[in-house]
Formats: C-alpha cells, structure tokens, sequence
C-alpha cells in the first residue's frame, strides 16, 4: 500500500512525497523519500538496486529516517516505510532552511 504525504516545516517549506507503491507494482515501483544534494527533497524508486535522484539522475541522495539528514529515531518502527525503508515523523533535513526541523504528516492520500 501506498500513500501521499505532506511534508512540513516551522520555515514555511511544504511538499509532498509519495511512500511506497500499489499492490500490482510495489516490487518495481516503490518511492520513498530521499534528499538529493541538487533537487532537494525526492521520491525514489527503492525497489531497485540503482538509486538515483529521478529529477536530476545524481547518486549523490542520502535516504531520510537515518543520519546525518535524520536524527537518529527515537523508536525503531518507522512513520513512513516503505519495505525496509523507515522514517520517524520529526527531525528530518529541511531543505529550504537546513535545519532538522522538518516533519512528515499523516497520509493526504493512501492508495493500493
């Protein structure tokens, strides 16, 4: 199952990020959020083994939920998860201001 997050943050930065994927293509298809040093904040595709920022195509991504972009969880079950992918809901890069201010919301949208 998947599902469309706001992200949020004190300074005013606000997006959106897609976790997972369909019952269907979750095998193929899977994102998970990640920042790239170019893009900013990205959905990748984990459910591959080459991953890339999929605006820009930099390796150069760092997977949010694990430092140093992340503070370290406080608990080990994850907010947002894709597969082996897992993020708490606070302390998350902002990349807008560069503090770890930014959160991850409850599901806008969840699909499958």
């Amino acid at each position: 199952m998947g599902s469309i997050r706001n992200v949020v943050c004190p300074c005013g930065f606000k997006s959106k990020v897609t976790v997972g994927g369909t019952m269907k293509n979750f095998l193929e298809d899977s994102r998970f959020p990640f920042y790239c040093v170019t893009c900013g904040i990205v959905d990748v595709n984990v459910a591959k083994d080459d991953l890339y920022c999929p605006k820009c195509e930099s390796r150069d991504i760092k997977q949010y939920g694990i430092p140093p972009i992340s503070n370290p969880p406080l608990i080990n079950r994850g907010y947002v998860s894709a597969g082996n992918y897992k993020a708490d809901a606070l302390g998350h890069l902002c990349p807008a201001c560069n503090k770890k201010t930014m959160e991850f919301t409850r599901s806008e949208i969840t699909f499958d």
